[in-house]
């Protein structure tokens, strides 16, 4: 809403005077009736309150401002009339602070990422039941976990205390050009030998020293 407010002439007022506040009032009102806005002939626009330095709803949820202050300052605001509430923020620093975010090739499609302030904090979808996420409260701890089909198939966690990587229906470590090495400063343990498995021969560790047991056995007693 435009706001003019035409100077004041009183009897004392002379000719000169006239003429200069009736060109005044013509630069004004050219300066209003073109279109021209500023902060001093608008009040709002679009349903946004307009002062000198600041852009903001009515309701003070949503707005901008080019104050300047020593601090690093705010300068978009969306989300809540108190601007340390507000959901996304941006300062003047180029700082961005926000509580959900979506990121997809278009509008509801995939492969996307997304953020959110509750559940997974970040997640990574090539479909709706196939992503990797940061869980923050995995037990208690924060994790990352892999779905498949909408399930469980492993994840990273250290809720016992140790990190652990674990998988569901099975884990692949899978290393080309190079050996795996296992730097320990204590123990590798298994449940027992029977866990160790020898795909050449189909056969496990236990049963192999179970045999060599035995021949030792028939040695001792011959």
């Amino acid at each position: 809403m435009a706001m003019f407010q035409a100077p004041q002439v009183v009897a004392q007022t002379s000719h000169d005077q006239l003429l200069d506040l009736f060109a005044r009032v013509v630069k004004e009102l050219e300066f209003i009736v073109n279109g021209a806005i500023d902060s001093k002939n608008v009040r709002e626009i679009g349903g946004y309150n307009v002062n000198k330095t600041e852009l903001q709803s009515k309701d003070g949820a949503v707005g901008l401002s080019s104050a300047r202050t020593d601090e690093d300052d705010l300068r978009i605001w969306a989300g809540d009339p108190d601007r340390a509430k507000a959901a996304f923020k941006v300062f003047e620093s180029g700082l961005v602070t926000l509580t959900k975010f979506l990121l997809s090739s278009t509008d509801g499609a995939y492969p996307k990422i997304e953020m959110g302030s509750e559940g997974n904090i970040l997640a990574a979808f090539s479909s709706a039941d196939h992503y990797i996420a940061i869980d923050p409260n995995y037990a208690g701890t924060p994790a990352l976990k892999w779905i498949f089909n909408g399930t469980p198939r492993g994840g990273l966690n250290d809720v016992s205390g140790t990190m652990e990587l674990f998988g569901v229906g099975g884990l692949v470590i899978n290393v080309t050009g190079g050996d795996l090495d296992m730097a320990v400063s204590e123990k590798v343990n298994f449940e027992n030998w029977n866990r160790l498995y020898n795909r050449s021969t189909s056969r496990t560790l236990q049963q192999d020293l179970s045999e060599i047991f035995d021949r030792l056995e028939a040695l001792e007693g011959s």
